[in-house]
Parts: C-alpha cells; sequence; structure tokens
C-alpha cells in the first residue's frame, strides 16, 4: 500500500523530503507527475519502520507550522 499526502508547499515538501534522508527515510517523494510525498507500506516492512516514520513526521510538523 502506498500512502500519499502534501504539505501545504511545494517547498515545504522539498524540505520534508531531504529531512527525511537525512533521517535515514528513502522513497518518500512523491510520484514524479502528482508530487507530494508518499510512503510503500508493505506488508515486509516492519511495524519499528512505520513507526519511526510516523515519529520523524510528527517531529517535522511541530518544527514546521503551516
Amino acid at each position: 500500500m502506498n500512502i500519499t499526502w502534501r504539505l501545504p508547499s511545494e517547498d515545504l515538501e522539498a524540505k520534508f523530503i531531504k529531512e527525511a534522508a537525512a533521517n535515514n527515510f528513502s522513497g518518500l517523494k512523491g510520484h514524479r507527475s502528482v508530487g507530494g510525498c508518499r510512503a510503500s507500506t508493505y506488508n515486509a516492512l516492519p511495524l519499528e519502520a512505520t513507526k519511526e516514520l510516523a515519529k520523524f513526521m510528527i517531529q517535522f510538523m511541530n518544527n514546521n507550522p503551516a
């Protein structure tokens, strides 16, 4: 399953992708023709990885209020 989302601006999405990569999260950039962000959460993905991504996303949101 792919979970897709948008941030308030493309600049903020780029910042999210950059900071995510710096925190060892990869593949979060959305589809090239649609943009946005996406996380692939297939059955083989450990639950701990999803918890860490959620934690990063909350920290990012708190550090970048809209």
